[in-house]
This record gives structure tokens, C-alpha cells and sequence, in this order.
């Protein structure tokens, strides 16, 4: 079709091409989510067996083509091997397993408590129930940190809730969306379930938003998220947001120094410092601060950089762009102008072609700084003390984000509850950064970090719709609510009030027979 753009996609560690891809036009996007909406209604109507078989039978392709999915990852967003496997592939894999295996349950009606009505409701024949149903079709708008983890896993809850999909993928990745699809499509997931749109968010990323899907789920950049809830509410269409972050990992006294220091690196460094759930902020009880500096840097140093998708000893891979590079280096000079300082890293990786940037930590870091409150989408850790744990609670929620972080101490009750403290959706104590991974678990935030959740129980509950239904047996022909009025009425429902809400036994049997004259009208 003329006209169609054409996206060129070049590895960002080699500048190489990877390969290129024809975009969706916006005006197509409209008959996708009309043909996801076919789709879902054949889908839905399938039994549950089957739904779960096809779904199992994509988890077992996913897990056959791991390799090949490591590959395509690795060429599209320059990631080391390694990493790839473990935090694309082994993730959405562990999502999928829980989402499938929710299945079976997530379907299930229930009965609801009336609480103080319950009794009242038997004797005049009356139920409520919660009956579960698929919304229909999903919007999914993804980021290209986590090229399969992020749409693999959105899908594969959207598709097991009984939901069609409608997925924008980054441009900055096509390629893994793409495969994806293919996968998925030839290990029985019936076509058009899974609809795939590709192009620039401001182009086919609005026509999604604005197209009438039953919600849409976006992950990517606060201002970006802004702008989809903007388009959203013309239509009144739910959202999720799982936006940025800037999560904190605070070292108590008590703290192995250690693992403490291996987990901030990973954390810091996982992906190049890209992730919304990556430690940017490190909070050492001000005592240990010189121990724990000196096993952060020894990790640091031992990190190998650059791009051999056959060399497992590199651990760290480029950016995604030469301006992602550029706003490390304004950020990091920045940050230094105002009076922090380099202890490792701080500009360009020398003898790599690609978007690299080093490793950074900056110390002498004060709450104040622009680099403690700004989104860092790289690899750059700051470092700040604390005295008591009531100023460290105060210093991390000091933020405009609250996605993820962690506490470390060698008491679990008081990591418990300095975790029950902060604001961020997730606090992990002695672990970093991981959780994404586990499927039973909800992932969100508040704040500039989002709302809503992706995952676990409380996932599902924003991709099905709990119709509520109510039964009267028809005991009585009348409610002593109903007209005509007269003075009976409003003695029946003061005897309502007395026994249901205050619990006076005393006026029970007058107040049956006052109810049954009128129920009987």
C-alpha cells in the first residue's frame, strides 16, 4: 500500500540493521479492534478446556523457542544473552504459568454476604452473586525495555481471562513483538485474538487509544501516560498506567553489606539501568556507608560491557538511543554541578560503537539534587546517608514516583515494618527488583509511577467484569417500600432499621407481621 511508513531497525549496540517493517496505517487500527472483537466472542464462547489447552500449548512454544527468542531480543534492544533469558523469556513464563493455571478458578461465580441483611434476604428468598465475564478486547500499549517479558505477559492474562488483545508495541522493537505473534498463532491461538499494530505511538499509538476498546493498559513514560489518558477519557475507557519510577534500596545497620551491594548493582545495571523498576536511589544508614561504598564499587568494576550475544561474561548491555545517551550525560553533569560526585563511570563507554554508557555511581549526593527527584532511564545510582530509620522513611517517599524498592536488615519483623511504610506498590526486604517476575504477585504503583495493577489476582480483576445478579424467588407480590404509601410503610422500615442495623430482637416478631401484611399487598 502507498504510503505505508517503513521502520528501519538497527541494533543500538552495532548500529547495524537488524531489520525493517512495514507500519500499521492509524486508520487500519479501528477494523483490528473489530476484528479482535469477532475474535473474542468466538474465543469466549470456547469451553474452558480448551481455552486452557491452547494457552498451555503456547507456554510450551515459548519455552521450545527460548533460544530463538533470546536471539531476536538480544539484536533488537542489544541486550547480553544472559540477561534476555532471564528477565524477557524466564519472565513471561512464570506470568503465563500463573495465568493459566488461574483459569480455572477465575471463572467461578460466588455468592455474596449480605452482611446484616443476610438473614432477612433468606427468609423473603433473595441471592446475590458475583458472575465473572471477559470486558472484550484490551488495548495493550507496551515499552521496549522488556520487548517480550511486558506484552507476553499482558497478553497472556488478557487472552486468559477470556479477552481478545490489541497490542502496540514500541517501534523501537517491532521485531520481538511480531515474532511473538507468530509463535503464539502457530501453536493454536486462534487469529485475530491477538492483534499486533505497529508504528509510532503519536500515530497509531493515539488510534488505539482512541478507538473503543474495553480498557487499555499502558506501560511507558509519565508524560506519554498523560496524553493516553487524555484520549482515553473521551470515551470513558478504564486505563492502567504502569509509568516510571525512581526506586529506592536503603541499607540498614544491620544489613548484610554483601548481598546488599550485589543486589544494588543488578538492580542498578539490570538492562542498562532501563527499567521502570530499577534502583536509582540507595539509602545507607550513615555508619555503614564507607563499608558498603567500597563493596558496591568492587561489584561495579567487575561488570563487563558491550555486545556479543555469544559471550556470556557480558553483563551489560548500551542504551536504546543516542538521545537516551545524551540525557545521561546532561544528567550526570548536572548532577556534578551541583555538588555531587563521580565514583565510577560518569559518560560514554570508550571503544564501543553503540548507544554505551558506563556504569555510574554518584556520591555526596543530597536529598535536594535534581538527580535524586528527576527519572534517570539509565545507568546512573546515587548514594545519600541516613541516621535514624524515620528519616530514611522520609527521604525515599520524597518522591513524585512509587512503583518498587527494597529494604535490607537481618530482622524480618523490623523489615517488615519499615517496608509497610513507603508508598511504592512493591517493597521487597532483602531482594531487589524481581517480583515482575512472579505472576501471583500484582505489580503497580501509585503516583507518577501509575495506577491499577498488572498480575496476580488483582490484575485479573481489571480484565473481567463482575456482573452482579440478584434472585427473588417471588415470595411476595408487593415491598413494603412500594406504593401506595401510608403510615404501615414507614413502621415496617423502622423495624428494618431497628433489627438489621441495631440489633433490636425486641421488635422482631411485630415487625414480621407489620412486613408480611404489606409484602402480601
Amino acid at each position: 500500500m502507498s504510503g505505508r511508513p517503513v521502520i528501519r531497525k538497527l541494533n543500538p549496540a552495532t548500529l547495524e540493521l537488524v531489520g525493517e517493517v512495514q507500519a500499521t496505517l492509524p486508520t487500519e487500527v479501528q477494523d483490528m479492534v473489530a476484528a479482535a472483537r469477532e475474535a473474542q466472542e468466538r474465543w469466549s464462547s470456547c469451553p474452558l478446556k480448551t481455552r486452557v489447552k491452547v494457552l498451555r500449548s503456547v507456554q510450551a512454544a515459548l519455552a521450545d523457542r527460548a533460544v530463538e527468542m533470546v536471539g531476536i531480543i538480544s539484536r533488537e534492544a542489544g541486550k547480553p544473552s544472559t540477561e534476555a533469558l532471564a528477565t524477557d523469556v524466564m519472565n513471561a513464563l512464570s506470568v503465563g504459568d500463573f495465568a493459566v493455571g488461574a483459569m480455572g478458578r477465575l471463572f467461578q461465580e460466588r455468592r455474596l454476604d449480605l452482611g446484616s441483611l443476610s438473614l432477612i434476604m433468606r427468609y423473603l428468598g433473595r441471592s446475590s452473586y458475583l458472575v465473572p465475564r471477559p470486558l472484550g478486547v484490551i488495548g495493550l500499549i507496551t515499552s521496549w525495555n522488556y520487548p517480550l517479558a511486558v506484552p507476553y505477559s499482558q497478553a497472556m492474562m488478557c487472552l486468559a481471562a477470556g479477552n481478545a488483545a490489541v497490542l502496540k508495541p514500541s517501534s523501537r522493537t517491532p521485531l520481538t513483538a511480531l515474532r511473538m505473534k507468530e509463535l503464539m498463532e502457530g501453536a493454536g491461538l486462534p487469529p485475530g485474538l491477538l492483534q499486533v499494530a505497529i508504528g509510532a505511538g503519536g500515530d497509531v499509538g493515539e488510534a488505539l487509544a482512541s478507538s473503543g476498546v474495553d480498557r487499555i493498559i499502558f506501560t511507558g513514560h509519565s508524560e506519554v501516560g498523560r496524553r493516553v489518558m487524555t484520549l482515553a477519557a473521551q470515551r470513558l475507557t478504564p486505563l492502567t498506567l504502569e509509568l516510571g519510577g525512581k526506586d529506592a534500596l536503603v541499607v540498614l545497620r544491620d544489613a548484610d553489606l554483601r548481598r546488599a551491594a550485589k543486589a544494588a548493582s543488578w538492580g542498578a545495571f539490570v538492562n542498562c539501568g532501563q527499567s521502570c523498576a530499577a534502583v536509582k536511589r540507595v539509602y545507607v544508614q550513615e555508619e555503614r556507608m564507607p563499608s558498603f561504598t567500597a563493596l558496591l564499587l568492587d561489584e561495579v568494576r567487575a561488570l563487563r560491557q558491550g555486545y556479543d550475544p555469544d559471550d556470556p561474561n557480558i553483563s551489560l548491555g548500551p542504551l536504546i538511543s543516542e538521545e537516551a545517551v545524551r540525557d545521561m550525560e546532561g544528567q550526570v553533569s548536572k548532577a556534578v554541578g551541583q555538588g555531587a560526585q563521580v565514583l565510577a563511570g560518569g559518560g560514554r563507554t570508550p571503544g564501543l560503537r553503540g548507544h554505551f554508557f558506563q556504569p555510574t555511581v554518584l556520591g555526596d549526593v543530597e536529598q535536594d539534587m535534581d538527580i535524586v527527584h528527576q527519572e534517570t532511564f539509565g545507568p546512573v545510582l546515587v548514594l545519600l546517608s541516613f541516621r535514624e530509620e524515620g528519616e530514611a522513611v522520609r527521604m525515599v517517599n520524597d518522591s513524585r514516583f512509587a512503583l518498587n524498592g527494597s529494604v535490607w536488615t537481618a530482622d524480618m519483623e523490623r523489615g517488615r515494618a519499615f517496608a509497610t511504610q513507603l508508598r511504592s506498590g512493591t517493597i521487597t526486604v532483602n531482594n531487589v527488583a524481581y517480583t515482575y517476575g512472579l505472576g501471583g504477585t500484582p505489580w503497580g504503583g501509585r503516583g507518577e509511577s501509575g495506577f491499577g495493577r498488572t498480575h496476580g489476582d488483582a490484575g485479573f480483576e481489571e480484565l473481567v467484569e463482575r456482573q452482579h445478579v440478584h434472585l427473588d424467588k417471588g415470595r411476595f407480590p408487593s415491598e413494603i417500600w412500594w406504593p401506595p404509601y401510608g403510615e404501615a410503610n414507614g413502621e415496617a422500615m423502622h423495624d428494618l432499621i431497628a433489627l438489621a442495623f441495631i440489633g433490636k430482637r425486641g421488635r422482631l416478631p411485630q415487625g414480621i407481621l407489620r412486613a408480611r401484611r404489606l409484602l402480601k399487598r
